[in-house]
């Protein structure tokens, strides 16, 4: 595991340098009329209910009384690489998930927790099409994961329970890569994130688990924002909350819109994208209470696992007084 995490730093360092090599990304950094957006996917723009608020216009407008004229957004395939570019300076908001901006607040404390986009993610844990039957027949086998996602967080999760952590080897495998893994049986199983879970499935892969059986082990994406982002925009969280609300309305009066608009952005079936995002997961609030119990289910299994080492207060990093008490 350790050989599979130093080699993954490894990657995400060189993924980063590419980042800030970017000329848009270097221009906006010295921009202070720019807020630069990361988030994760394959698609060209965002999509979540922050991302429907970007394309309907209700973000640009709120943030445009800020002094804010231009978003840049930035797609990133993974959740370490996009702390990597956080941490760096590259960006002003990240939204990604729960497990990599946890293990980000653990190294340092520039980021500020300013929302919850979604609460309750399910991941699932698919094999090849005559592989094993249940978890605990993973024993001696490889499996493959997004190293530092909410889907490892998971694995790592479910194979306690089953009584095999440690006893699986757990390697770092993108879900762009993981279909071709699993038809070829090069792995025994891949934990797959919203949108590809569904995807694989109903391409005939068996679902040997999933994070919804686990209630705890369900995923969260979080919205952080960096404390220069919040020093230059202290009414940064209050806006783009409002924005997200109008969108979250336009939303829940239209599911099917926001479904079509989400495969459209992100490139999934619409079927797989309807399996992996019932309403119930975009939170009404800033901060759910069953989004911060996650998320506090999240960083105790992480500082057990050893994953991150410097643990934190969950109140400080929503840094709730000083954001949304703003504007």
């Amino acid at each position: 595991m350790s050989h599979t995490t130093s080699a993954s730093r490894r990657r995400l360092l060189v993924a980063c340098a590419a980042t800030l090599a970017l000329p848009g990304a270097v221009r906006a950094q010295s921009d202070g009329n720019t807020l630069r957006w990361g988030y994760i996917g394959s698609g060209r723009s965002p999509a979540l209910p922050s991302g429907w608020a970007l394309a309907h216009g209700q973000l640009p407008r709120e943030l445009q009384a800020l002094g804010i004229t231009t978003i840049r957004t930035h797609a990133f395939p993974n959740g370490p690489d996009l702390n990597e570019a956080l941490l760096a300076g590259a960006l002003d908001v990240g939204i990604y998930g729960d497990t990599p901006a946890v293990v980000a607040r653990s190294r340092s404390p520039s980021s500020v927790l300013i929302g919850i986009e979604t609460s309750g993610m399910n991941a699932w844990l698919l094999t090849p099409r005559d592989g094993v039957k249940a978890v605990a027949e993973l024993r001696g086998r490889k499996v493959g994961v997004a190293v530092g996602s909410y889907m490892h967080r998971y694995l790592l999760g479910t194979l306690k329970q089953a009584g095999v952590l440690g006893q699986v080897s757990v390697v770092y495998l993108l879900g762009k890569d993981a279909e071709p893994a699993l038809e070829r049986g090069d792995l025994a199983g891949y934990a797959a994130q919203i949108e590809l879970g569904p995807l694989l499935a109903s391409k005939g892969y068996p679902v040997i688990d999933e994070a919804a059986k686990h209630p705890t082990l369900r995923g969260s994406s979080v919205i952080v924002a960096t404390d220069k982002a919040l020093d230059r925009w202290p009414a940064l969280p209050a806006a783009w909350h409002r924005a997200r609300g109008a969108a979250l309305q336009a939303i829940r009066r239209d599911p099917a819109a926001y479904h079509a608009f989400h495969a459209r952005t992100t490139g999934f079936p619409l079927a797989a994208v309807q399996a992996s995002y019932p309403l119930e997961q975009f939170p009404d609030q800033p901060f759910p209470a069953t989004g911060l119990q996650l998320l506090a289910h999240t960083k105790a299994f992480l500082l057990e696992q050893k994953l991150v080492r410097q643990d934190f207060d969950l109140t400080q990093w929503r840094g709730a007084d000083r954001t949304l008490a703003k504007g």
